[in-house]
């Protein structure tokens, strides 16, 4: 019996020590062990422990492909929140004074389109055999790039087009281009660059063109919480040359200097203030001014525009009044001045990517 009790003692203590021998298990997982690298021709999605100090991932919206990233150089996405103007359009593609705002979390640039008729009342006659053409359609394109690292640069290109202010309907007679190059923050930009052609028959414009670079300097400064905006051009000396049309045109064997000698030096300003009306009305009102030095030259605009923003900012409808008025110098003496202007009943649809 003794020998059968150590048997079963000695059976009993076998699996205790073979338990014993076993290595210790691994350790549970840490943040601080290092993953495998992922595998080749995949991108690492962020985390939140990359970001740094007071800074949060951005928001997933839908539809997105990918969850952006807003740490390092990368700039915080404009966060849309409603009651607010954010990123869509102030005014209708192509306006003057209403630079896009892009999104740099999904990419530099923004762009817009538009489409419209408009009704124009008074102005130059452009010819004797008829009275002016007085309904016109509308063209609009809009391209703003911004980079904000570094000391912040900016691009806009604009283009708006009409037809049908001369002769055919769908033949191009009115319109202007512009093209700037920016730096520093958005509410205060230092032009390097900035070229505007315009052609406008009804103001006897054949060519007017702008050069201007620095002291030039613009911005566009959000207020009451992004509810209004307030957009601001200043140039107080630029160059700028006059072509003027048709009969207009002041030939060399006139009394008066051509206006084709050369070009002169001038002051231009550009304003714009627009504001929300809960929920997606945008209520707008810009101011244009051209002074040429020692010359007649002089250029005013105004205009007002009400728009209705739909689909997150990205459609938006705009009905809209614009006067200008341009003195320029005539032929029949030295000193002797002219005048044209002209009213534009305009109805617009923006697209706005």
């Amino acid at each position: 019996m003794r020998r059968l009790a150590l048997v079963l003692a000695v059976a009993l203590a076998l699996p205790a020590a073979a338990q014993d021998a076993l290595p210790p298990p691994p350790p549970p997982p840490s943040d601080d062990v290092p993953l495998p690298p992922p595998p080749t021709g995949t991108t690492r999605l962020p985390a939140s422990s990359d970001m740094p100090a007071g800074r949060t991932m951005p928001p997933y919206v839908p539809g997105r492909t990918e969850r952006p990233a807003s740490f390092g150089l990368t700039p915080v996405p404009i966060v849309r929140r409603a009651g607010t103007i954010g990123d869509g359009p102030v005014a209708f593609a192509g306006d003057a004074g209403a630079p896009l705002h892009p999104d740099e979390a999904y990419s530099h640039w923004r762009m817009s389109l538009a489409s419209g008729v408009l009704g124009r009342f008074g102005g130059h006659q452009i010819s004797d055999r008829r009275e002016n053409p007085s309904t016109l359609i509308y063209l609009g394109g809009q391209a703003d790039g911004l980079w904000t690292e570094g000391y912040g640069q900016s691009v806009r290109l604009r283009a708006k087009l009409m037809t049908g202010g001369e002769d055919e309907i769908f033949i191009p007679s009115d319109g202007e281009v512009e093209a700037a190059y920016m730096i520093g923050r958005p509410e205060f930009r230092f032009v390097i660059g900035r070229v505007e052609v315009a052609r406008y028959p009804g103001l006897a414009l054949q060519v007017l063109g702008q050069l201007a670079t620095l002291p030039s300097v613009e911005g566009s400064i959000p207020l009451a919480g992004d509810r209004m905006r307030l957009y601001y051009y200043v140039s107080p000396v630029e160059m700028a040359y006059a072509y003027y049309y048709g009969d207009a045109h002041i030939r060399k064997v006139d009394p008066a200097p051509s206006e084709t000698d050369g070009p002169a030096a001038a002051t231009a300003g550009r304003l714009r203030y627009t504001t929300l009306l809960p929920p997606a009305v945008l209520f707008s009102l810009e101011g244009d001014v051209l002074k040429m030095w020692k010359k007649n030259d002089l250029m005013l605009s105004g205009e007002g525009s009400l728009g209705y923003s739909v689909l997150d900012g990205s459609v938006m409808f705009n009905v809209a009044v614009r006067w200008t008025s341009y003195t320029r110098r005539d032929r029949s003496a030295v000193d002797a001045t002219a005048n044209a202007s002209d009213l534009k009943l305009m109805a617009v649809a923006t697209l706005a990517f």
